[in-house]
């Protein structure tokens, strides 16, 4: 019998992209929360590591080559063969249709947000250490920035997922 390829359900489809803009988008909040309390609540340095124009740059620098690695990384780690071939980790599927592919896509969409988000959670400790409320919202709009330019086609991958996984099983 000849299998039928059903298109990604719109709910997987919202559900991962609402995931991937609510992670992405927390750097922003917790930038605004620094600035805030930087600017209104005279939270000072505990410790200066470097020079804030250092500091700065550095970040700065960090940032642009997360942007330019990002669509490459995303298609390395979000490739339907690579999705196919992780296991999945969870005993509990997220998607109440059992749609394996859906879920193997949504574990693999999390370990990119891992690593896309490295970046940003270091800079958020730093302009926190330093009392550097430019720095911290200037991060956050970075990641936001990263989240769209990044982000994939999660209808195409469901599918092209679940192909490969038929293709392999």
């Amino acid at each position: 019998p000849r299998k039928v390829f059903m298109p990604a359900s719109t709910s997987a489809v919202q559900r991962l992209n609402t995931l991937w803009f609510l992670v992405l988008s927390a750097p922003l909040l917790i930038g605004i929360a620094v600035a805030g309390l930087v600017w209104f609540g005279n939270y000072t340095a505990s410790l200066e590591l470097l020079p804030q124009d250092t500091l700065r740059m550095a970040a700065m620098g960090a940032m642009a080559l997360m942007l330019i690695v990002a669509r490459p990384l995303r298609n390395a780690l979000l490739s339907p063969r690579a999705i196919a071939g992780r296991p999945i980790q969870t005993a509990t599927p997220a998607d109440p249709s059992g749609d394996t592919a859906a879920l193997k896509v949504q574990a693999s969409m999390f370990m990119l947000l891992g690593i896309l988000d490295a970046v940003s959670m270091i800079v958020i400790a730093l302009s926190l250490m330093q009392a550097d409320a430019l720095l911290a919202l200037l991060n956050g709009v970075y990641t936001l920035v990263l989240a769209v330019i990044a982000r994939p086609d999660f209808a195409t991958l469901i599918d092209a997922t679940r192909k490969q996984l038929t293709h392999n099983g």
